[in-house]
């Protein structure tokens, strides 16, 4: 039986990958999704996860509109990796889907009362709709079955030292997720860092002429131009990680332990810290934190994927 997942992106080039990568992984069940703002405007991120879903022939999949702002602070998109639109230069043709315009939280909510703490909510931007859903609902803990989320790192940042930017973009939201008690796992620059595509397996997608494909490579001309220049030899797709740990987490190393959100430090605001390398245990031991993946087996998931579009 497949796992039910609820999908909250900000969709940018990576997102648009664990997208697609999503969709052809038979272990799961995609029955909603819904954007925010954070790589970019949400009404670039809204756009862009109507228009994936409509390359690979997935309309029916609803996407519902969310926050347009974190809930404290001034938005801050990712525009250097991602580019203004999100997508670097992709251009997609627009989804003639119907417009939803029911609230991301209330339809979260429903659906996650449908499914009966079934359904797994996987969160690959800032975590502002799922914490504004636990604020208008706080039964909501109730009805899912865990969080996955591509955000946050045991060691060191992306967007300061000490903090990733999903978490760093809104670390209100983060506090609220992370204090509900709902189970996380937690795919952080930890593992999204060794669970890269190698030159290799790029220039394989590269040499495909499917929409994926063709997509794929458009959408990440600024994100390989960044990591080229920062000397790494693999394309990270952080977001696809915990789409494919929900699929196989055999895949992945990882380890229970407690996480609170810095949102007051002024060098470390954003920052997931963890118990995890230390003496002393918080409370609240709810999130598994993934350190480390099988990166082939990861690479191939995504690969395989999107060749098979």
């Amino acid at each position: 039986m497949s796992i039910p997942v609820w999908m909250d992106m900000d969709t940018g080039e990576d997102d648009a990958i664990a997208i697609m990568t999503a969709f052809r992984l038979p272990e799961l069940n995609v029955v909603g999704m819904s954007a925010v703002a954070g790589n970019a405007e949400l009404d670039h991120t809204f756009r862009n996860t109507r228009n994936v879903l409509s390359l690979i022939g997935r309309e029916d999949v609803k996407v519902y509109p969310g926050a347009s702002q974190p809930l404290r602070q001034k938005l801050t998109t990712a525009a250097n990796v991602h580019g203004k639109s999100g997508l670097a230069s992709a251009v997609l043709a627009e989804s003639k889907a119907p417009v939803e315009t029911e609230k991301a939280w209330d339809a979260l909510y429903r659906t996650a009362k449908e499914y009966q703490g079934e359904l797994n909510l996987i969160l690959t931007g800032p975590e502002t709709n799922a914490a504004i859903a636990f604020f208008k609902y706080p039964d909501l803990k109730n009805y899912l079955k865990r969080i996955l989320i591509m955000g946050g790192a045991a060691v060191g940042g992306n967007v300061i030292p000490a903090a990733e930017f999903n978490i760093w973009a809104d670390p209100e939201a983060a506090d609220a997720v992370f204090c509900t008690g709902v189970e996380i796992v937690m795919c952080g620059l930890d593992v999204t860092s060794r669970a890269g595509l190698t030159r290799e397996e790029v220039a394989e997608l590269d040499a495909y002429q499917n929409p994926a494909c063709r997509l794929f490579q458009t959408c990440t001309e600024l994100a390989r131009k960044l990591y080229s220049e920062h000397h790494n030899e693999t394309l990270l797709i952080h977001d696809a990680c915990p789409v494919i740990y929900a699929a196989h987490p055999e895949y992945f190393t990882g380890t229970r332990a407690g996480v609170v959100i810095e949102t007051r430090g002024t060098y470390t605001r954003g920052k997931t810290v963890t118990d995890l390398y230390t003496d002393t245990s918080y409370p609240l031991q709810q999130t598994i934190v993934v350190t480390d993946a099988d990166r082939k087996a990861v690479a191939d998931t995504i690969r395989i994927a999107l060749e098979t579009y």
